[in-house]
């Protein structure tokens, strides 16, 4: 008989999850579907567009049912890769938040500027709107570029006022070049509000000096056509503003342990679409069971650990590479080969860890989506 292979083993649709093998990535498809609706209402009533950041997912079948629940075409990606990925699978309308640095990214940026309907691309430095300018000039192609503005991250992005407006006027002199308007990313908020008014009051702080800094450029003859704005637990506070007209968030069709704890009173278990199933491989002594999904399946990149989907009488206490340590409450029942679910503590880059994510509704596979964006080129 011979050894099979990964794709001999892969799951089937209609296949019950419990023949599923573990550690595995699951989607509640119940539950994805009433987030890609939450927020697709929140757009609507908020006269904003909604265009679904990709990075979290990397699958171009399911940024096609997001453009389904917005209404609109589009998908925001963090690399080139995606971006090309999401174009081969049939998405049109692509914005990187990003910035394209380095002659094959510019190339690659300005061939596919020339096959899709649209692409937009990010800067916020002099080099990128002249290197981008001369080789899309090149290859005959025109870019929308948006001007990314620091709104408090300290990460990327020029500063308000006078800064943007000067980098601003530079795209639109660029020739090949068309200024799309300005990103604006608040996700700084996450880690400084504690409750739905500190979100509301700090993202509107933020959006009122965004306003200050559009009207500074309109004044001074460069219309700004958008106003991007992201973040799952951000943009449904700063997309109220009547400055912002899109906004880009990506993990809320699946939520995770970080938007759980850090917006309670927004996000609970039940609306944790994306788990790992794993399997109890020993109970070693009371009080104390391991499983069989470690860093290598959930991803620690922050401090929260995975939280079990529908028990209250474990929890996971520590992991290594293969292994998960729970803490077992006195009494509870459980035993070698038994199985959890856990909500996974950041769903990007835990999706990153795997090949495949299953989709699963009233115990059944229903769809099984490759994360085809996953170890590209960037």
């Amino acid at each position: 008989m011979p050894v099979p292979t990964t794709g001999d083993v892969d799951p089937d649709p209609y296949e019950p999850v419990t023949e599923l093998e573990t550690p595995v990535l699951l989607a509640d498809l119940d539950a994805m579907e009433a987030n890609l609706e939450r927020y697709a209402a929140f757009a609507d009533e908020q006269g904003v567009r909604l265009r679904s950041h990709v990075k979290t997912h990397k699958n171009p079948e399911l940024a096609r049912i997001q453009e389904s629940y917005q209404g609109t075409p589009g998908v925001c990606c963090q690399t080139l890769g995606e971006a090309e990925v999401m174009a081969a699978g049939g998405v049109d309308d692509v914005y990187l938040s990003y910035q394209v640095v380095g002659e094959r990214k510019l190339e690659r940026a300005a061939w596919l500027a020339g096959k899709l309907d649209r692409l937009t691309t990010t800067v916020d430095d002099p080099v990128h709107v002249d290197s981008l300018s001369r080789v899309a000039g090149e290859r005959s192609a025109t870019v929308d570029v948006v001007v990314e503005v620091d709104a408090g991250l300290g990460r990327t992005g020029v500063p308000h006022g006078e800064p943007t407006l000067e980098l601003a006027r530079r795209v639109v002199d660029a020739p090949n070049l068309t200024f799309a308007g300005l990103l604006v990313y608040e996700a700084h908020v996450k880690g400084e509000a504690a409750s739905r008014a500190e979100y509301e009051a700090r993202c509107t702080a933020v959006m009122d000096e965004a306003a200050e800094t559009v009207a500074l450029l309109e004044d001074a003859g460069v219309p700004v056509p958008e106003v991007k704005v992201g973040g799952t637990a951000t943009s449904l506070y700063s997309g109220r503003h009547d400055v912002v007209t899109e906004i880009n968030p990506g993990m809320y069709p699946f939520m995770d342990v970080g938007e759980l704890e850090a917006r309670p009173f927004d996000v609970d278990r039940s609306d944790c679409a994306a788990t790992v199933l794993t399997t109890v491989i020993s109970t070693p002594s009371e009080g104390r069971a391991v499983v069989d999904a470690g860093s290598k399946s959930l991803s620690m990149d922050k401090s929260e650990h995975p939280v079990p989907k529908r028990r209250d009488d474990v929890s996971y206490a520590n992991y290594s590479e293969e292994h998960g340590w729970l803490a077992v409450d006195e009494g509870a029942d459980l035993a070698v080969g038994d199985r959890l679910e856990f909500v996974v503590p950041h769903v990007c880059t835990t999706v990153n860890l795997h090949d495949t994510i299953v989709g699963v509704r009233d115990g059944r596979v229903e769809a099984v989506w490759d994360v085809s964006a996953r170890g590209k080129v960037r």
